[in-house]
Formats: C-alpha cells, sequence, structure tokens
C-alpha cells in the first residue's frame, strides 16, 4: 500500500484501499451468513424437495474488473463438486458486436483469480447482494407491465429464438467450457418488466432440455443487509405453468440491446459522413440564397423593389 501510495497519490491509494476494505467486509459477511442465507434461499425458491443428490452452499462473488468481494452466490450442483466450490468469478464481456453484454459467472475451486478452476456441472442459482449498513430496506418492487413492457419482451423472445444458439457458444468459448451442456433462454424477473433478456443455463444434456427460461426472484434478508436474487430454471415461459427444473443452473446472464449496435469504429465514420454532409447541405443552402438561381427576385428594370426615385 506504501509503494502504491507514492505511485498514486494520496487520492488513488484512499480510493483503493477503501475498495480494499468494502471488499474484505463484504466477503467476511457472506461468510459468516452462508449457512442462513442458502436455507433462507431454498425456502423462498421451494428447493426443500430438491433430490438428494444435489446440494447448494453460498460463496463470496469476485469481481475480475474490481478484484475484490463484490457480493455473494448460491452455488447448485452434485454434492461433491459444490464441496470444491470456494467463490464465483464474475466478469462482464461484450458480445456479437458490442449488440450483447454478457456478466459470466463461473464457480471457481480456487479464490485466486490467477488459479480460476472452473467447477463443471455447478451452476448459479442466486446472485445476493450486501448492504454492510443494511440500507435495502427501501427497495421497492415493480409497477407492473405496461405496453412498451410487452412490445419488448416480444422483442427479447424473438431475438433470443434467433441468436440464442450464437450467445450461448460466444458464452462456452469465454468460459472455456468443453463439455457440459447449456442452453440459452430467456430471463425474466417476477414482478418487474417481463423479460429483460437471456441467460446461459449449465447442467446435465436431459435436464437442460427442459429449460425454457429462467424467472428471477428478490427478497430482503437480515433486515435489508442482503438483497437476494435468486433465479430459478422452469420448464414453460408462462409463469402461471411454470415448474423448476432442478439440477440447473445459470453461468451467465445477457442484456440484450434491442438495437442494432455498431464498433467504435464504425459510429466514428458515420458521424464525419453525417457531418461531410451536413456542410455540403449549408453550402448549397448558401450559394442558393447569394445567387436566387440566377432570377434575382426583388429586381426589375434596374431598380430596387420599393424603391421609388
Amino acid at each position: 500500500m506504501t509503494s502504491l501510495s507514492l505511485a498514486a497519490g494520496p487520492l488513488a491509494a484512499a480510493d483503493l484501499g477503501t475498495k480494499v476494505v468494502r471488499g474484505a467486509l463484504i466477503g467476511v459477511a457472506v461468510k459468516t451468513a452462508a449457512d442462513p442465507l442458502n436455507k433462507f434461499i431454498n425456502t423462498v425458491t421451494l428447493r426443500g424437495k430438491m433430490p438428494t443428490r444435489m446440494a447448494t452452499k453460498v460463496v463470496p462473488i469476485l469481481s475480475v474488473g474490481d478484484k475484490g468481494y463484490v457480493g455473494g452466490a448460491q452455488v447448485a450442483g452434485p454434492s461433491a463438486l459444490v464441496k470444491q466450490v470456494q467463490a464465483v468469478f464474475q466478469y462482464e464481456q461484450s458480445i456479437s458486436n458490442r449488440n450483447y453484454r454478457a456478466k459470466i459467472l463461473l464457480p471457481s475451486a480456487s479464490v485466486n483469480p490467477l488459479e480460476l478452476k472452473r467447477v463443471a456441472k455447478v451452476g448459479v442459482t442466486a446472485i445476493i447482494d450486501v448492504s454492510l449498513d443494511g440500507r435495502m430496506r427501501g427497495v421497492t418492487v415493480g409497477t407492473g407491465i405496461q405496453t412498451d413492457d410487452v412490445i419488448r419482451g416480444a422483442a427479447v423472445l424473438a431475438a433470443v429464438k434467433m441468436v440464442g444458439p450464437e450467445i450461448n457458444k460466444a458464452v462456452n468459448a469465454l468460459t472455456f467450457n468443453k463439455g457440459e451442456a447449456t442452453a440459452f433462454v430467456p430471463y425474466a424477473s417476477i414482478g418487474e418488466k417481463a423479460y429483460l433478456g437471456g441467460a446461459q443455463v449449465s447442467g446435465s444434456a436431459t435436464t437442460i432440455s427442459k429449460v425454457k427460461a429462467v424467472w428471477q426472484y428478490e427478497d430482503l434478508f437480515d433486515g435489508g443487509k442482503f438483497r437476494i436474487r435468486a433465479v430459478v430454471p422452469v420448464s414453460a415461459l408462462n409463469p402461471l405453468e411454470a415448474k423448476r427444473v432442478d439440477g440447473v443452473g445459470i453461468t451467465a446472464v445477457v442484456d440484450m440491446a434491442l438495437a442494432e449496435q455498431e464498433t467504435l469504429e464504425a459510429r466514428r465514420e458515420r458521424e464525419r459522413r453525417e457531418r461531410l454532409q451536413e456542410r455540403l447541405a449549408a453550402e448549397r443552402d448558401r450559394e442558393r440564397h447569394r445567387h436566387d438561381n440566377g432570377k434575382h427576385k426583388g429586381w426589375y428594370k434596374g431598380k430596387r423593389k420599393g424603391h421609388h426615385k
């Protein structure tokens, strides 16, 4: 920390120090409350009757970008494999010309990002935000589904159907997945704004084939200190007909930009052409007013209109 202070200055060092301390406190909070959080999540997501071969536990989330603890996650899978998981690594990556932004969630047997060891057949079933002062008590629910939400939801469904296989392959390449069965399905939030995007689910080939969507359910725990976003793979798009598919977890959440995106270079070239067209149009307009197309309106017989000798 001393060398960082000398290199980056006191303000930068103080900011880094604050992040380090906050990250450490979040990690301690998640580890301390791991068992109660795990039981609470299993209760609210109706996992109490799941097969005994499946297990869950809560571990810290480590952000590759922020390089520190940023929250917690519940992971699920075969008991022997879940025991190996020490943390979930999170990082973001744009896919398909920046049209889609994926938040990758990788269960790892090591907390060292340089020794990331993905644990196969284990996925995330809840994401836990941590508020050290409990300020999430005032979080409100959504106001229901409006007309534009229905339209956006239909567009998301169409996008998932059209480019889902492409995104699934891209996420597998990013996560070095060589054998685990995965699928890309719509991702929605109960009580919020219908379909929000897509999610990659992982598990056995048999269970993956049953998953039609992932529903997110939010709840608070410990007086607002923890906000739990349980993610439930289900067997139907209609929430009234959906049944939970056990043995499946998510490995990526994808925000879907419904408008076509473009690279920075393409945008700069497009903006350059637009500026050039605007200048040419302005020049033509000036020429038209200056020459008046040769008609010299307002002048006749050598006299200015309205001028009398």
